[in-house]
């Protein structure tokens, strides 16, 4: 096996493995002789711990930084602002191009050019999507963009986006390759470009974290290289990466800009229902009526109080679930900060003889949005808050009642 001293590598304790570090770490005890590290901490080297008789470690400050540097913060940004880093690696033009077109015209999105300055980040819900297309960005892999941001000054953003030789492979599902600059392992997942959008539009709220935990472990792409496995072989025996649902839906989400700013919701109940069209006001005034019923198995009827915030503005008027889920900010009160679900009366809410309003997920599953009957709405949104149930049992709620479904069969009820 040929050696690459500029690779950085970890100390990883499983031979056969290729590093977080994205080096290789040699099958059989004889190559892969890792030293541990003092406080038994893993380092990053440069180079095999033993190859051949020869140690060939040098530890990672000593290694020359191949790539440009990533833009410092601007002047007068004083807090931090959240967002993603999409960088281009080993990916061919055509693919590249496939990718943007999928995630959209993203609110925030920043082309990087060489030797200028980032932006200071604008919009009612400051946000920022940096895209880095430069030519010596080709083949980096996710240890080297983590060393790019460990500049000083740098933007660190809360995930990391590259589009690699997998993502040219594979035409139906673009998947790129991700990690997050705060996971010291850089544990590396794949998400879709249409999941990675719709995650990107809601990276400012709180549960941001879990949201990444999430697609972390629906899309572990951690590389194992058996002895004479090649890459490409790795790709193949890869799970589905997070989102590939919706690559393959019908209608996939896609965001595009609204024709005027949108007004930013604060969540301030525990359950949200916005009406996004306003051609039957008999009608809506029905769903609101049945959104807030109580649940038939209180005991107290008389007890029931309110818990759905009902937001009834024109300016929301023909908007997307993809533009008011990127404008929905969660109250800082954590007792009325609302779940992570956003519920919509759209069209088909005012004509649908089932009276179903689209509900779209603002964590875990985001972008998956799914119909729901009206008058669950209010109960979904109790029992979320009080962790009962979560967002999943709500997709697969059949008119029959809570089922495991096969994702054929989900498709089949959402519609796609």
């Amino acid at each position: 096996m040929a050696v690459d001293p500029q690779r950085t590598v970890f100390w990883n304790p499983a031979p056969g493995h290729l590093s977080r570090g994205g080096g290789f770490v040699l099958s059989g005890a004889e190559n892969a002789d890792l030293r541990r590290c003092p406080h038994g901490r893993p380092r990053r080297f440069v180079g095999v711990a033993r190859y051949n008789g020869t140690d060939l470690y040098r530890p990672r400050e000593e290694a020359p930084l191949m790539y440009p540097t990533l833009p410092p913060l601007p002047d007068g940004e004083t807090g931090r602002v959240p967002g993603a880093l999409l960088v281009r690696g080993d990916c061919d033009d055509h693919a590249w191009n496939d990718v943007l077109a999928r995630m959209g015209e993203l609110p925030g999105m920043v082309a990087h050019t060489s030797g200028q300055p980032l932006p200071l980040a604008q919009g009612p819900m400051t946000r920022r999507l940096l895209v880095v297309q430069d030519p010596a960005w080709r083949g980096a892999d996710p240890a080297e963009v983590a060393q790019a941001l460990d500049g000083t000054g740098a933007w660190v953003p809360d995930l990391v986006l590259i589009a690699d030789r997998g993502t040219t492979r594979d035409s139906d599902l673009r998947p790129l390759m991700a990690f997050r600059p705060s996971d010291d392992e850089l544990y590396r997942f794949r998400v879709t470009p249409r999941q990675a959008a719709m995650t990107y539009l809601v990276v400012h709220r709180p549960s941001i974290e879990h949201t990444l935990d999430h697609h972390a472990k629906s899309g572990a792409a951690e590389i194992e290289l058996d002895p004479g496995e090649s890459y490409e072989d790795w790709v193949d025996s890869l799970p589905e990466p997070m989102g590939d649902v919706l690559e393959t839906a019908a209608s996939p989400p896609l965001y595009q800009p609204p024709a005027a700013p949108l007004p930013v919701i604060t969540q301030n109940d525990w359950g949200l229902l916005v009406r996004t069209d306003f051609s039957d006001d008999h009608a809506w005034a029905a769903l609101v009526a049945d959104a807030d019923r109580p649940d038939p198995w209180i005991e107290t009827p008389e007890d029931h109080q309110s818990c759905v915030q009902i937001v009834d503005d024109p300016a929301f008027a023909g908007a997307t679930p993809e533009q008011v889920m990127a404008i929905v900010r969660q109250n800082e009160d954590e007792e009325n900060g609302g779940t992570d679900v956003v519920v919509i009366a759209d069209r088909a809410s005012m004509g649908d003889s089932d009276r179903s309003v689209l509900a779209v997920p603002l964590e875990d599953d985001v972008g998956w949005s799914f119909r729901l009957s009206v008058e669950n709405v209010g109960s979904m949104a109790v029992n979320l808050f009080l962790a009962n149930t979560g967002i999943e049992d709500w997709m697969n709620h059949l008119p029959d009642g809570p089922a495991v479904i096969t994702e054929k069969e989900m498709r089949s009820v959402r519609g796609w």
